[in-house]
């Protein structure tokens, strides 16, 4: 029902903690996917943008209201039914993004869909 469409750049390397950003990346896969009704596509890109890496995960799914918008990254707050969510994952998205130097942002449109944008800096020095 979903089609996943890779847009990927060459990117400097990254140090991190590869377990704890796979983790990232497949809640936002996984829930963009859940937030499409229907056939959709969810598009993952990656680029450098200045001196950030910009990893971003886009859905054509229905949007988040605005209602929720601003709870969406609050511990075990969830819009799935009770049993299905725990309301953990992108809480813990965001926080492993923050304990690797990086941000995690949203924009959504309703009836649109809705885009995770994470950024990291590019790392500079010797082991760059």
């Amino acid at each position: 029902k979903v089609q996943v469409v890779q847009k990927f750049s060459s990117l400097p390397r990254l140090e991190c903690q590869v377990s704890q950003l796979n983790q990232v990346f497949l809640n936002l896969i996984m829930n963009a996917a859940q937030a499409i009704d229907g056939a959709g596509v969810v598009t993952v890109s990656t680029a450098t943008h200045g001196h950030r890496i910009r990893i971003t995960v886009e859905d054509t799914g229905s949007g988040i209201p605005d209602d929720v918008l601003p709870r969406i990254f609050e511990p075990y707050f969830t819009t799935k039914p009770q049993g299905t969510g725990t309301g953990l994952g992108l809480a813990i998205a965001r926080d492993i993004v923050v304990e690797h130097g990086g941000t995690l942002s949203v924009s959504t449109r309703m009836g649109i869909g809705t885009t995770f944008q994470i950024e990291f800096p590019i790392p500079t020095g010797p082991s760059a």
